[in-house]
């Protein structure tokens, strides 16, 4: 139910509903990554299925985006405590779509880690240059074009000739996956591929 009140809040341009029930639902305890599966997921494949079926403009789908993009930032927690570790998290060049990565990075925050999140369209090579220089122990590549699976398989396996775990993401794969493929890759330093 909750999924659908944001889907019509997105669709029109309704932030503060949006943020409403961001608050409630993570007061009343709703863990981060469930909000984020089962209350902000649905609604944005929907919105990109209704873009891509021509019943949705492309500013509608961006509107939709940017508003849950800025909701993140209220929910982007500040773990206390001891960190796990340190996570960088990007979309390559070719990628430029930016929630995939703010949702990794709020999660990864929320299971407790210190994330630098780069961006979307991030060179290959400043990836694994800034992952090397700056002692990273985890690297994310959200993968939203398949256009650039090829390159994202590299960069990975660069990552990880390199010392540095790697996870990739890719469409369908959820934030539970990411986190459970985070602490794998972590745990036995060579990670799965995807």
């Amino acid at each position: 139910r909750q999924a659908q009140r944001v889907h019509d809040a997105l669709i029109a341009g309704d932030e503060a509903t949006v943020r409403l029930i961001c608050r409630d639902l993570t007061r009343s305890g709703t863990p981060l990554v469930e909000l984020l599966n089962i209350v902000f997921v649905p609604p944005l494949r929907w919105i990109g299925q209704a873009w891509r079926d021509g019943n949705l403009t492309i500013w509608e789908e961006h509107r939709a985006s940017a508003i849950v993009e800025r909701a993140l930032g209220e929910l982007s927690p500040n773990p206390r405590g001891r960190r796990r570790g340190v996570a960088a998290v990007a979309a390559l060049t070719g990628d430029t779509h930016s929630l995939p990565t703010a949702m990794a990075a709020v999660v990864l925050r929320d299971a407790n880690w210190h994330v630098h999140h780069l961006g979307t369209d991030l060179p290959a090579d400043e990836m694994v240059r800034f992952c090397t220089e700056q002692g990273v122990d985890v690297a994310v590549i959200s993968l939203t074009n398949p256009e650039i699976s090829d390159l994202a398989a590299v960069t990975a396996r660069r990552l990880r000739r390199s010392g540095v775990p790697t996870v990739v993401g890719g469409p369908g794969r959820s934030l539970d996956y990411l986190v459970a493929a985070v602490k794998a890759a972590t745990s036995s330093q060579s990670g799965p591929d995807r």
